[in-house]
């Protein structure tokens, strides 16, 4: 798809952004969505990725940002990796192609392989190139991470790690500025990368839309679910999410009467067959209902009916663990959350949630107990959240920031 920008200073030199792929509906493809969509209306601003889904093409073209595919595969396929360089370079001509047409001012890149692709093709015409860092790139440097993957894509990411490593550290350590989610991310980059000036510019949540509602708002939902009380948790089946702990932990609480909630961004039968079994043998069965994905419009009534959100992503250099825009959302709803204490950022302990190590099921299931079982302590600890995140998070700050890296 084709166009011209709208809004923003059309008389400014337009900016690439570019991204692996948008084939998940949330996480760091909603992120990039919610900021662009706002730094458009300042100046002009396409985007590329390899691949997109539907949901997104639709978004993009409602927006009116121009929304550029170039490639048949991502690094979600393992038939892209067994053939990585020619992927490379058919990415490298696309991208030149379309930097060559618009000439930009400057190029954002925001996931491995585009960092890497910014530089070398921003360098030699004088671009200035801005990456932002969501982490170091899990598969070659997350230890953790992959090591909950079967054994043979361990394998394959290790041999992906010695021979592709050194790309992504290019893309990084050759970055003209460098922007993060956190604190927490911050330090993980300057622990793989060796650069100490990533800049945190934390996330955003939109506070008219995330927000608590009340009882007759919610009638519906609790005619379908009961009365509870209930704990909401989000899923897309990956390991990084650790959803097995957010079983154990439900099942450790113990607390009569209450239910589980779990949506999911992705439709794997596998991971859903697999969360049923494990379910069942905790006994939990028939206290667990699995939502699926649920349309974004009914998002913020489902953190607005559960008592607590339950978070339970364990790697510390994961941005999907410290950033995590569903933990963000929920206190915007006025819900409670326990999470990881890899950050502290937006969850305070003992005020608007409890930071916990997620694989002390017994500790986190203590904790879920407590709130499960306090209505008012929850509610006073949703309040707090609110006030949290209307504080800090907001998208205009994180366009700030990104205009201020682009203009130098």
């Amino acid at each position: 798809m084709d166009g011209t920008a709208s809004g923003g200073d059309t008389s400014a030199s337009p900016l690439v952004w570019l991204h692996s792929h948008f084939l998940l509906p949330t996480g760091g493809t909603k992120y990039i969505y919610e900021v662009v969509r706002r730094l458009a209306d300042r100046r002009p601003v396409e985007v590329v990725v390899e691949r997109t889904s539907d949901l997104w093409r639709e978004r993009y073209a409602t927006a009116r940002i121009p929304l550029h595919e170039i490639s048949r595969a991502t690094s979600t396929s393992k038939a892209y990796w067994l053939t990585f360089p020619r992927y490379l370079r058919s990415d490298r001509r696309a991208i030149e192609s379309l930097v060559d047409r618009v000439g930009p001012r400057a190029l954002v890149s925001s996931f491995f392989p585009l960092n890497y692709l910014c530089g070398a093709i921003g360098r030699p015409r004088g671009l200035r190139h801005v990456h932002l860092c969501f982490e170091p790139f899990p598969f070659f440097h997350d230890r953790e991470v992959t090591a909950l993957y079967p054994p043979v894509s361990r394998v394959l990411m290790r041999g992906l790690g010695i021979l592709y490593g050194r790309l992504d550290r290019e893309g990084v350590v050759g970055a003209d500025a460098l922007l993060t989610l956190n604190k927490v991310t911050a330090a993980s980059i300057e622990r793989v990368y060796g650069r100490g000036d990533a800049v945190p510019i934390y996330a955003g949540v939109d506070l008219e839309f995330f927000r608590s509602y009340s009882d007759d708002e919610l009638a519906d939902l609790r005619a379908r679910h009961g009365n509870g009380p209930f704990a909401i948790h989000s899923t897309d089946f990956s390991p990084i999410k650790r959803t097995d702990l957010a079983l154990e932990a439900f099942a450790a609480a113990g607390v009569d009467g209450a239910r589980l909630l779990v949506t999911s961004t992705i439709d794997d039968q596998a991971g859903l067959a697999a969360m049923r079994e494990q379910a069942a043998a905790l006994g939990i069965a028939d206290r667990v209902e699995y939502l699926g994905f649920v349309a974004y419009a009914d998002l913020p009534r489902y953190y607005a009916l559960a008592d607590v959100l339950l978070q339970t992503g364990t790697s510390v250099n994961s941005g999907a663990t410290s950033m995590s825009l569903p933990v963000k959302e929920a206190l915007a709803c006025g819900t409670a959350v326990i999470r990881s204490h890899a950050t502290d950022e937006d969850v305070e302990d003992g005020i608007s949630g409890y930071l916990v190590d997620p694989a002390d099921t017994a500790t986190t299931g203590a904790r879920l107990a407590e709130l499960l079982r306090d209505p008012v302590k929850a509610a006073a600890f949703g309040r707090a959240g609110h006030e949290r995140v209307a504080a800090v998070y907001r998208w205009e700050k994180v366009v700030d920031a990104v205009c201020g890296a682009i203009d130098g």
